[in-house]
């Protein structure tokens, strides 16, 4: 080895054909056609047997195969040269895939010769590392997710992490933390989905990793109407929890679960003492009510009270306020109201008012009267705040009308010019002034838009897209194929209408680029 250490790093599977391994094994045998070799694994462990004697030793874990070897080699895998080779009956290896558990096989080397522990600069022990804790490993990884679940529930979210926040067709879902069917898994960064509608976007969970690497949750974010948890052709369980619900609107239903179960017991026993609170009054409160209802002091006994009730029995009753007498209009002929209570039927009560005009006479009421809007108050200019109602006013450049409403100091106006523009304008109380003038566009017109500033909602490119008539049904009388026109990398030319420059032109028609001859 000119004083270098003897490196043995990798195992060499393969099957060969027809190969029986009872035969003894030509020392000048070269590894097998690279068709025949179905799998190369680097070693695992390297251990000390004796001072002549080293161990190399690989796991075949239940993420690797489906393949047949009956040849193994151990190898230096810069060089390729051979170090150790074995024939064995033809063995299986088989992964876990559809539900079905895999096996795993070690296999290990025991290399001697004298000086071999030196030679190959192997001092560390083996001892138990060959021994399989497959089963083991996976009986506490879902005993912890069980114990998860005790805490967290079927899923539970923090903060603002896994949220969805839709801005125009793009949707994000924001990076953080959350537990899944007990599995605790994070979203590192934000991760954006497009044009969703009618779907639910769902956070997928799942443990995954191998025997000899660390084992760790992987986070997928999927847009399906629906899913539940599944086993994946690898045999790893996920676990599933709908987000955020998106409508054929595009707006977004929050449907995460904040916090542990702990957190929303306390919410829960916080929410009940506030219901509590509410309905019970204190003994204070109790107190103070009962004595204002009822004073202290000296009662009569029930037998003076029985004699004062059969006494109000012949007796009108108070609280009857007169329903009791049997014949009323005899009872006010017998006491000479017959006179005053027709006046009172027929009088006009006097000392009534509707917004200062007394009703002792006929008057005639106007819309401001009983607070409706004066008719339009003509203006010199603009009205300023403290005006409310319908104006039409001089400006610059013609009349305007308008309306304006205001509220605690702040004022809303209005109003159209007299080239139909839409004004609009808000007069803060602060002294503040914010004013807009809003014009149509026509259904299927194409503007210009020079920035790289995003299109605003409810404008499309014209890069081709198809549309539903349902959904743009003006739109489909402008484009009745149901298609936007396609302008990218075209040069436009306006349509002639008579000039005589373009004339065989139509309308939406392209032109291609020219080939010219320069001499």
């Amino acid at each position: 080895a000119a004083g270098k250490p003897v490196v043995l790093d990798e195992f060499v599977f393969a099957y060969v054909p027809d190969l029986d391994p009872t035969l003894a094994i030509n020392r000048d045998e070269t590894l097998p056609a690279e068709s025949h070799i179905v799998h190369r694994q680097a070693v695992n462990k390297t251990g000390l047997a004796s001072e002549n004697a080293v161990a190399y030793s690989v796991t075949l874990g239940t993420e690797v195969g489906h393949f047949d070897f009956n040849w193994i080699g151990l190898i230096n895998k810069a060089s390729g040269i051979i170090g150790m080779i074995t024939h064995a009956p033809a063995q299986k290896k088989i992964k876990t895939a559809n539900g079905l558990q895999g096996n795993v096989l070690t296999r290990s080397f025991l290399l001697e010769f004298e000086g071999a522990a030196k030679e190959a600069a192997i001092m560390t022990t083996a001892e138990t590392w060959q021994i399989d804790f497959t089963a083991r490993l996976s009986g506490i990884d879902e005993m912890q997710r069980l114990m998860n679940t005790d805490s967290y529930g079927e899923a539970a979210f923090f903060g603002d992490g896994f949220s969805v926040v839709c801005r125009g067709d793009r949707y994000t879902v924001k990076k953080g933390l959350a537990y899944i069917g007990g599995l605790r898994g994070e979203l590192a960064f934000d991760q954006t989905l497009n044009r969703l509608r009618d779907t639910r976007v769902y956070a997928d969970f799942s443990y995954q990793g191998n025997v000899v690497s660390q084992w760790k949750t992987v986070v997928h974010i999927i847009a399906a109407n629906d899913l539940k948890n599944y086993i994946d052709a690898a045999g790893y369980p996920h676990y599933v929890f709908a987000v955020a619900g998106i409508d054929g609107h595009g707006d977004v239903m929050d449907l995460r679960i904040k916090g542990s179960l702990n957190d929303r017991d306390i919410s829960a026993i916080h929410q009940e003492i506030d219901s509590v609170k509410r309905e019970y009054v204190t003994q204070q409160a109790l107190e103070s009510g009962l004595h204002g209802k009822q004073p202290k002091g000296g009662y009569a006994t029930n037998a003076a009270l029985t004699v004062v009730s059969e006494n109000a029995d012949s007796r009108l009753a108070k609280n009857q306020n007169g329903a009791d007498i049997p014949n009323k209009n005899e009872f006010v002929k017998n006491i000479g109201l017959v006179e005053t209570v027709e006046r009172v039927m027929n009088a006009v009560p006097n000392d009534r008012r509707i917004n200062g005009k007394s009703l002792s006479a006929d008057i005639s009421l106007m819309a401001g009267d009983v607070g409706a809007y004066h008719q339009t108050t003509y203006m010199t200019e603009l009205p300023g705040r403290h005006y409310s109602g319908p104006f039409s006013c001089g400006r610059e450049n013609g009349w305007a009308k308008g309306v304006s409403i205001g509220v605690g100091g702040d004022t809303g106006q209005i109003w159209i010019d007299a080239d139909a523009q839409l004004h609009t304008r808000f007069l803060n109380a602060n002294g503040a002034v914010e004013q807009k003038i809003t014009i149509g566009i026509p259904i299927g017109a194409t503007i210009e838009w020079h920035t790289a500033a995003p299109i605003p909602a409810g404008y499309e490119p014209n890069e081709g897209r198809s549309f539903r008539a349902a959904d743009y049904p003006e739109l489909a009388k402008i484009f009745p194929d149901l298609k936007l026109p396609d302008d990218r990398g075209l040069f436009k030319r306006g349509l002639d209408r008579g000039r005589g420059l373009d004339s065989g032109r139509s309308l939406g028609s392209v032109q291609g680029d020219a080939i010219r001859n320069i001499t």
